[in-house]
Order: structure tokens, then C-alpha cells, then sequence
């Protein structure tokens, strides 16, 4: 009787899936917005791009409202990664130092090294030239030192993993996840963070 109770709905759920269709989610193809579309990005502020035979990744971009990193190859998805939290302040760009928002534009990775705090840290070109102007006039410093990092570890980061966003401004993913990235992504290459 019991076995009866739960195998009819479960039954009725497969019949469903073999009437309407099942098409496997090919991960090249899954989109998760518009924003998620193939680009061609040249390396920005004057910088070379990694070299074509040695990178793993063309360039990066970043979903901020869908929380999403992808790495990109010849306008393929190489890896998709969750954002485990960003700046503080989740609307807009960054306009200045403490103001607690990830910066959206285009950049480039200018820096890689391992992390005392956050395990490993590839630090975004921000602020660029435009950022800089932008700051300058607005009378205000425009904050640096952004990139992807990732967490605490141990009991600190796992208590930071309570909190949506804590960031000041930077992209912070899983330990495992900025490790992997750590190794695919060369200094030089270019990032997109869209809003």
C-alpha cells in the first residue's frame, strides 16, 4: 500500500517527462540571461592579451544579478562558476573608494598571487582611466585593489557563507572554484562584469 502511495505520483511525473520531451542541457548552449552571449573582447588599457597557445581562457565574464563567473574560449563556455558573494552595496557601479560596489565594465586580469585572507587573488584592473576621470570629478578617490578571491576558509569563512554580499567591491567564490580558475586564467586576460 505504501509503495503504491509513492510510485503513482512519481509514475505521473515520468509519463510527463516522455510526453512533453526531455532535451538534454547541453552546458556550451545553456544561457542563463541575455547577457550571456559570445564576445570579442580586445585586452583593455593598452595590455597584450595572454598568448593564444599557452591561455585556457580567452577572457571572463562576469553576471552580477544572475551571480554567475564564466570563462570563455573561442566564443565557447569553458567553466561556469557561482558567485558565492560581491560588494555590499548589489546595484550599480563603482564610483568610489568604500562605497561597496563591484565595479561593471571592461577590464583586464593585471595581477595574480595566493591570498594571506582569501586563498588566491586575481586582481581586475579597476579603476581604469574612465573610472579615474570619473572619481576625479565627483571629488572623491576611486578605490582599487578589486579582484575574484576566495573565502576565509574555516570557521570564519564558513560564517561569512551566511551573509549574501560582504565583500568591498570584489568577486568572492567557493575556495574550490578560485582555485581552478586560479590555474585557467594568465594575467592579461580581458573581464567583462555586466550589471
Amino acid at each position: 500500500m505504501v509503495t503504491r502511495f509513492f510510485c503513482a505520483p512519481l509514475a505521473f511525473i515520468l509519463s510527463l517527462f516522455l510526453v512533453v520531451g526531455c532535451e538534454p542541457v547541453d552546458p556550451q548552449k545553456r544561457i542563463v540571461t541575455g547577457f550571456a552571449t559570445p564576445l570579442e573582447l580586445p585586452p583593455s588599457e593598452g595590455q597584450a592579451a595572454p598568448q593564444e597557445s599557452t591561455s585556457l581562457v580567452d577572457y571572463i565574464v562576469v553576471q552580477k544579478e544572475d551571480r554567475v563567473v564564466t570563462l570563455w574560449k573561442k566564443g565557447r563556455i569553458v567553466k561556469t562558476y557561482p558567485i558565492l558573494a560581491m560588494g555590499a552595496v548589489q546595484t550599480g557601479t563603482k564610483t568610489k573608494e568604500g562605497d561597496e560596489k563591484t565595479p561593471e565594465g571592461l577590464y583586464y586580469i593585471d595581477d595574480k598571487h595566493p591570498s594571506q585572507n582569501f586563498q588566491k587573488f586575481l586582481k581586475i584592473s579597476y579603476p581604469n582611466q574612465s573610472d579615474i576621470g570619473r572619481a576625479r570629478q565627483a571629488g572623491y578617490p576611486p578605490g582599487g585593489n578589486v579582484g575574484i578571491h576566495g573565502d576565509r576558509g574555516g570557521f570564519s569563512g564558513f560564517m561569512q557563507r551566511f551573509k549574501t554580499d560582504w565583500t568591498d567591491g570584489c568577486i568572492a567564490m567557493r575556495n574550490a572554484d578560485i582555485e581552478d580558475i586560479y590555474e585557467m586564467v594568465d594575467v592579461g586576460t580581458p573581464i567583462s562584469i555586466k550589471p
